[in-house]
């Protein structure tokens, strides 16, 4: 009888203990998914673009992606403005402004403000010659000086930069990469995989910046999102004789078209370069690609890491991964909502 009652104290304890740690995980898993909800309007960034035009003068253009606060850019003295730009509601300028700058070998300081916080921005800046320099400016950052001479950097080191920078900073693909690392069985699925949606995106790519393919940049960044979050159901439901679990090369090879068309959209808002448009194309293509297979790399060896210093069971391993999964689902699902109702007031304005 005493024993009895002694199992049963220890068993409500055990109890108690599991629910703590359940709602530990949980915490963490909230602190961990918060951030990213917090990116879904930090994908695309703020475009600037600076074009040289003959006797000292320059135009400055701006982009703002749908949603984004509204911002500007000025070109510092000792450039001098001689035109008004002309803003629609959303702050996107419909006429560039235009500067005069009277000594053209000294550097140019291009300043911003925005209303609210500052997401990242891209500067584009094409020269005389034709060759365009590319500057990022960090979020929160608002000043950034331009070279008055060409950097040594061509425009294929540029591109690969961009690139690569791109696939980084591009949290959905990055997410949909981590399904299919997680779909994979064995090393050499996780290989086929990567492989079909790399040739896969890597064509939509191509024909899409080049202008052989169009499509609305608002619906494929919502498509983006929910082949993320299908992806994501599937794990969460487990192995099943679904088209997913049975031909995933398939899968993601269709996907990767997708994706393809995501990249070439912001490859398409910053420009090729008049002279290098094939070097510049592969380059973007390559970085990406770095960017994505070092991704791969880091969530391999990751793996790894934990399966030999971290002495975990079988039942929290699965946990984990399953709380993972969720998480993926979740900002999956956040962001696409958030993308139909910017996809919905990109067709109230068309």
């Amino acid at each position: 009888m005493q024993s009895s009652r002694g199992s049963a104290l220890f068993n409500k304890a055990q109890g108690q203990r599991d629910l703590r740690v359940k709602r530990l995980f949980w915490l963490i898993f909230a602190g961990l998914m918060t951030p990213f909800l917090a990116l879904t309007d930090e994908l695309q960034p703020f475009y600037i673009e600076l074009v040289a035009a003959p006797r000292g003068t320059f135009t400055l253009d701006t982009q703002a992606a749908p949603g984004q606060d509204r911002q500007t850019a000025t070109l510092m003295p000792p450039c001098t403005r001689i035109s008004n730009d002309q803003r629609g509601a959303s702050g996107t300028s419909s006429q560039p402004t235009v500067y005069r700058c009277n000594d053209v070998s000294k550097d140019l300081v291009i300043q911003r403000t925005s209303e609210g916080l500052s997401p990242p921005a891209l500067i584009r800046f094409k020269r005389l010659s034709g060759q365009i320099d590319l500057y990022y400016l960090k979020a929160g950052a608002h000043q950034q000086t331009l070279n008055a001479i060409a950097p040594n950097q061509g425009s294929f080191g540029q591109y690969l930069t961009l690139g690569f920078d791109h696939i980084l900073m591009g949290y959905d693909h990055l997410l949909f990469v981590l399904c299919l690392v997680l779909l994979a069985s064995s090393l050499r699925r996780v290989l086929v995989m990567v492989t079909g949606f790399t040739l896969a995106h890597s064509m939509t790519l191509g024909l899409a910046a080049l202008g052989v393919l169009r499509a609305p940049i608002a619906l494929i960044e919502l498509l983006i999102a929910v082949s993320v979050l299908l992806l994501a159901v599937e794990l969460a439901k487990g192995p099943r004789p679904t088209l997913t679990h049975q031909y995933p090369i398939l899968v993601s090879s269709f996907f990767g078209l997708l994706h393809g068309l995501g990249f070439a959209a912001a490859l398409t808002q910053i420009g090729l370069p008049d002279t290098d448009v094939v070097w510049a194309l592969l380059a973007f293509n390559v970085g990406v690609e770095l960017g994505q297979v070092g991704f791969v790399l880091a969530l391999l060896g990751l793996g790894l890491l934990i399966n030999r210093l971290v002495k975990v069971g079988t039942a929290w391993f699965a946990r984990g991964r399953k709380i993972l999964i969720y998480g993926v689902g979740v900002v999956a699902g956040f962001w696409a909502v958030d993308r139909l109702l910017s996809w919905i007031s990109y067709l109230e304005m068309v």
